[in-house]
């Protein structure tokens, strides 16, 4: 990072390399009096802290759409002295700003991004300042995104990555939606379900929700838990077979939580409720349940999937099922699972449909 960073600024927990890209922009623009800043980070949102002792009079944001992650950027920056308002949100708060910083992750989901930067230059004053940042010196799709956002865009290049800079002159004369209706069927019932930018499978419904929606058996009455309901239509189909019981649908992203809940009042599938959490602590929200649906991301080595099935455990009644949908079943059979035994496994279009019974 830049020596000209302040003395004894926080350098335990090391910025993403983009965040610190737009940490070193950040710093020549110190000479500016700022009242609002708002950080729009892939990692604890160090950017944020920086900002906050350059403007110790502003407002300074540190937005995320993941719960879990703005959880730990909380835990870091208390741990670090910094106190900026940290929000977890589906889109960026309704103020108006002065900077908006967002570093860009060379892998990152492009459509998400592009959202972000509009939604940043929207909220923007005018002679506000959009500062975006990515690991990758040979970028030119985040410059062709800004260049169609403002009318002059300052680059720098350097060996770790590209900073840019636009300053709004004007109003933003179109605004896209990036967001997508989805349409599928439930035995004669066709439902619509939502996605935006960051929900997984964004557009669609990947085939491993398809697999569970045709082939894990509920009937009306049950109550059903889904975690990591993505763009809820598992749940939503669930809620159609079992009108009379209760269906939970639990994501950590927050436009996750926000189309299961517009899905369900579309089609007033008032027994659905949509929760926004990260840690498993669903007591006094979520009642005793006879199902639990789960689709687990495969990265975090694992982690993850014990997480789900875990907390499966936990609020599934005494003979109630777990039901995984998996390209990875040797991991689950490996595991000793307390208060769950293995009853079957099916191999289908690729994926291993795995159910435990809880004990």
């Amino acid at each position: 990072m830049n020596a000209d960073l302040p003395e004894n600024f926080p350098l335990e927990l090391p910025p993403l390399p983009s965040e610190r890209l737009a940490m070193d922009a950040l710093q020549k623009l110190a000479v500016r009096a700022l009242s609002d800043v708002l950080v729009m980070s892939p990692g604890r949102g160090q950017a944020a802290w920086l900002a906050e002792t350059i403007w110790p009079e502003a407002n300074v944001t540190s937005w995320f759409i993941d719960s879990h992650r703005a959880a730990q950027a909380e835990l870091a920056a208390g741990q670090a002295g910094h106190h900026p308002l940290i929000v977890c949100e589906m889109d960026l708060p309704e103020q108006a700003i002065d900077l908006a910083v967002l570093p860009v992750l060379k892998t990152g989901e492009a459509e998400m991004n592009r959202d972000l930067m509009q939604q940043a230059v929207a909220r923007l004053r005018i002679g506000g300042t959009l500062i975006t940042a990515v690991n990758s010196a040979a970028d030119h799709w985040l410059q062709a995104q800004m260049q169609g956002l403002f009318a002059k865009v300052k680059c720098t290049r350097t060996e770790d990555g590209c900073v840019y800079e636009g300053v709004k002159k004007v109003e933003l004369k179109k605004v896209r939606s990036f967001e997508a209706a989805i349409e599928f069927r439930v035995d004669d019932r066709v439902l619509t379900t939502y996605s935006r930018p960051s929900v997984f499978s964004h557009r669609s419904i990947d085939t491993a929700a398809r697999i569970m929606i045709r082939e894990v058996p509920i009937t009306d009455g049950q109550n059903v838990l889904e975690l990591g309901c993505g763009n809820g239509a598992v749940a939503l189909a669930a809620a159609a077979r079992s009108s009379s019981g209760n269906v939970y649908a639990v994501d950590c992203n927050a436009r996750s939580v926000d189309c299961v809940r517009r899905a369900a009042d579309r089609h007033q599938l008032t027994h659905v409720t949509a929760i926004l959490n990260h840690d498993g602590q669903l007591d006094g929200v979520v009642m005793p349940c006879d199902i639990a649906l789960l689709n687990p991301p495969y990265y975090g080595e694992f982690s993850i999937a014990k997480h789900f099935v875990n907390t499966a455990i936990r609020y599934v009644r005494t003979g109630g099922e777990i039901w995984i949908i998996t390209k990875q079943a040797d991991n689950y059979h490996d595991q000793d699972w307390k208060g769950a035994f293995f009853v079957s496994s099916v191999n289908v279009q690729g994926y291993d449909l795995i159910c435990y019974r809880k004990l």
